[in-house]
């Protein structure tokens, strides 16, 4: 038996005041943190200057000064993110399917939060770069509009991931060795494809290493998924586990052939993230376990201090609207910082750029933060809307999730025609497909 919310805009201490006593909100703290990591971290990162011509140039600060690495070392907080989704997606599963609900209808409902935000983000900028081409701009808007899309691989992995953690987490939970191991052997077979180099026929076959695109994610929802059900090591054991894994993380961008960057970069050999590389497995793995070391005594103070839960519960109320938004903010802030010709012209990294980079990042947040008190009552509403079922059984369902993932994967592709496409398609699928029904039928409906 599902509740229906009395009001799609509860009071906040609302909110916070209806967790139980029992629920970690260490999971809830990292899901907000993660949001805000990402979008700060973005924002040190992005480079957008004028040279010595005046002539604008952009890029990712490491392309201009790779030992600017060490930031991504504090910002790159995706395998964490991913963790705690396993963890969430777990414990949700678990209520869902004590009502008999069906897989699809728990993968639906996950998929409306994420697209409804998403798809006004889509229309949106489906609307810029109209008047953009009609004012004669296009090309300045297209950039935009693909700077706006540098986070949204996350929602093209996360949204195939979601789709398949019904079926992942009752076969892991049959045969969890064989699941974790059956997936790290298979991840490692296809990373060892990363280091073949051949011609043709072969070299167009080593590119199913790009499967790791999903497994490597997959493998962190995994890991989640062990920590809903204590599977984990904790205290001491944890502790040492995690220094462990820096050690072999930091072996792997010495010793090992990896780079130091734990982000993807123009020119970058041997990517982190496109697919997971095993630097980044590693790096993911030792991050996660420092924060689970933190995560009992996060939890307890949470769950005492009912001012600083009410802070995580609100900002979780907005993280997602931080995250799909935070480039356009920073796109818009650039565009005003050019029109007065106020952008950087300091060397890269240097002590100059950060100077003349903070009044740029600062506009961000304040025009964020305009945006966000806009759009986030969207992101509410999907939070709190009543649950309806899909109408379809779960091969449709997977389908759809499938051209939703390639879609927001088009919009990321780095350029304006695949950028307006893969906006149509999102429109298109939460206004076509993935939408709540105007006349639901009973969520237990079979």
């Amino acid at each position: 038996m599902t509740t229906t919310p009395t009001s799609l805009s509860p009071k906040l201490s609302d909110m916070a005041a209806a967790a139980k006593s029992d629920r970690n909100r260490a999971v809830d703290f990292y899901r907000a943190a993660a949001m805000l990591c990402v979008a700060f971290g973005h924002w040190a990162a992005i480079v957008i200057g004028l040279d010595a011509n005046g002539e604008v140039f952009g890029g990712n600060a490491l392309e201009y000064n790779v030992d600017l690495s060490w930031m991504s070392w504090l910002f790159q907080v995706m395998p964490l993110f991913f963790v705690v989704g396993g963890f969430s997606s777990a414990m949700s599963l678990d209520s869902h399917n004590a009502r008999d609900g069906r897989p699809q209808d728990w993968v639906i409902a996950r998929l409306r939060r994420m697209t409804a935000p998403a798809a006004v983000l889509a229309g949106s900028w489906l609307a810029i770069i109209a008047v953009g081409f009609a004012l004669g701009v296009g090309n300045l808007v297209g950039i935009g509009a693909v700077a706006a899309a540098i986070p949204l691989w996350f929602l093209s992995n996360y949204a195939i991931d979601t789709a398949v953690a019904p079926y992942v987490l009752p076969a892991f939970r049959k045969s969890p060795k064989l699941v974790l191991g059956g997936g790290i052997g298979l991840y490692l077979a296809l990373e060892a494809l990363r280091f073949v180099e051949v011609d043709g026929i072969l070299g167009t076959l080593t590119n199913i290493r790009h499967l790791n695109w999903v497994l490597g994610w997959l493998l962190f929802q995994v890991a989640g998924f062990a920590w809903r059900d204590g599977m984990l090591p904790t205290g001491k054991n944890l502790v040492a586990f995690a220094g462990v894994a820096w050690a072999a993380a930091a072996a792997a961008v010495t010793v090992g052939p990896y780079p130091m960057a734990m982000v993807h970069f123009d020119g970058i050999v041997h990517s982190p993230t496109y697919p997971p590389s095993l630097a980044l497995m590693l790096f993911g793995l030792a991050y996660s376990a420092t924060a689970l070391v933190f995560a009992p005594a996060i939890s307890n103070y949470l769950t005492k201090s009912a001012k600083a839960w009410s802070v995580v519960v609100g900002a979780n109320a907005i993280a997602m609207s931080v995250y799909l938004w935070h480039m356009t903010a920073a796109v818009a802030a650039s565009a005003v910082f050019y029109a007065m010709g106020w952008l950087p012209t300091a060397a890269v990294g240097s002590a100059d750029w950060w100077f003349q980079k903070a009044p740029l990042m600062l506009a961000s947040t304040v025009i964020l933060v305009g945006i966000v008190s806009k759009v986030s009552a969207v992101e509410r509403k999907s939070l709190l809307a009543p649950r309806t079922p899909w109408n379809g059984g779960p091969a449709s369902m997977l389908f759809t999730a499938l051209a939703l993932s390639g879609a927001i994967k088009a919009w990321a592709g780095g350029n304006i025609t695949a950028a307006t496409i893969g906006c149509v398609v999102v429109t298109a699928l939460w206004v076509g497909v993935i939408k709540t029904p105007t006349t639901p039928k009973p969520l237990n409906a079979k």
